[in-house]
């Protein structure tokens, strides 16, 4: 019975892992058919929205803890806009499937970075290694031995690092918020107040200009805020719940493999050699530093661990 349960699990984390590793080509197919702050206002929106009948199921208690609660999740909101703002410049001019990779091995690395470095500790040998092949797997990801800075921008490989960054400094915030409420809760609150915010952002665009779009953008950008977002951050918390945080962590490796199909097979866009080596490099930097941080005290949370830009 119980073999029975563990795997019904993980199934359910395979498949969470899937719809947030699908998450960048589906954002790719819609990219350019409206504003970016006009399509991430839309797509919180609907993620706010499907997220009420989550917390109403898991009967949770929307209650802000104090001044400093709303001020955490309100920072979040901002952070999030900015991450998505970048996700779609960056989804403009380059690749999903690359962007996939490098957003979602370099942002635990990144995190990892700017904890230490609040912290002001100094990595250990072991730790030392991993972020030197972390950074090996930047360059290979980011082909810098071609030399030529401009090609940064034109990749949209600026943006993807921007994303990275802006997720690490999100995923600390989570991480604090994360002792004083859910992370449903949390989540709801980012992009109830961040649909507002971006509201007054995208107010000098035409918003209502996006009943012009075929059906083909509206079910994209339904994946992108109930499947990917509600249904599959849910079905990780639910799953993770009765596996722990370890085992489930592990999975998130699955995101930037299937961003990687997922983008092979919908867009047609063929995975090169430079990227499946960075990607290599960079997850196996990423299992070191967790390894590490197994065997002392936790450097990173949980909510970092898990916390994948999608």
């Amino acid at each position: 019975m119980f073999q029975n349960q563990s795997i019904k699990f993980f199934i359910l984390l395979v498949i969470a892992m899937v719809s947030w590793g699908f998450a960048w080509p589906s954002a790719k197919s819609i990219v350019g058919t409206e504003p970016p702050i006009v399509i991430v206002f839309w797509r919180f929106l609907a993620t706010a929205l499907s997220l009420v009948p989550v917390l109403i199921l898991r009967k949770e208690s929307i209650a802000l803890p104090d001044k400093k609660g709303l001020l955490q999740v309100a920072i979040g909101a901002v952070l999030y806009t900015i991450y998505n703002q970048f996700f779609l410049l960056g989804l403009s001019q380059g690749l999903a499937g690359a962007g996939g990779v490098l957003v979602t091995t370099m942002n635990p690395i990144f995190t990892y970075i700017l904890v230490h470095t609040f912290q002001r500790k100094l990595p250990s040998g072991k730790e030392f290694i991993g972020l030197l092949i972390g950074l090996t797997g930047g360059f290979l990801l980011l082909k810098i031995w071609e030399g030529d800075w401009t090609l940064l921008f034109q990749s949209g490989n600026v943006y993807f690092l921007l994303c990275a960054f802006s997720w690490a400094i999100l995923s600390m915030n989570s991480h604090s918020t994360g002792q004083r409420m859910s992370p449903m809760v949390y989540s709801f609150y980012v992009f109830s107040i961040g649909t507002v915010l971006d509201l007054f952002l995208a107010f000098p665009y035409d918003l209502g200009g996006v009943m012009d779009n075929n059906w083909n953008f509206w079910v994209q950008l339904l994946y992108l805020s109930v499947i990917s977002t509600t249904f599959g951050t849910t079905v990780y918390f639910y799953a993770s719940s009765r596996l722990g945080s370890r085992t489930a962590s592990s999975f998130i490796f699955l995101v930037p493999v299937t961003a990687l199909l997922g983008s092979w097979i919908f867009l047609g866009e063929e995975p090169k050699l430079s990227t499946l080596l960075g990607g290599i490099f960079a997850i196996s930097s990423v299992v070191i530093l967790n390894r590490t941080q197994g065997k002392k005290e936790e450097v990173l949370s949980t909510e970092e661990e898990l916390d994948v830009p999608n």
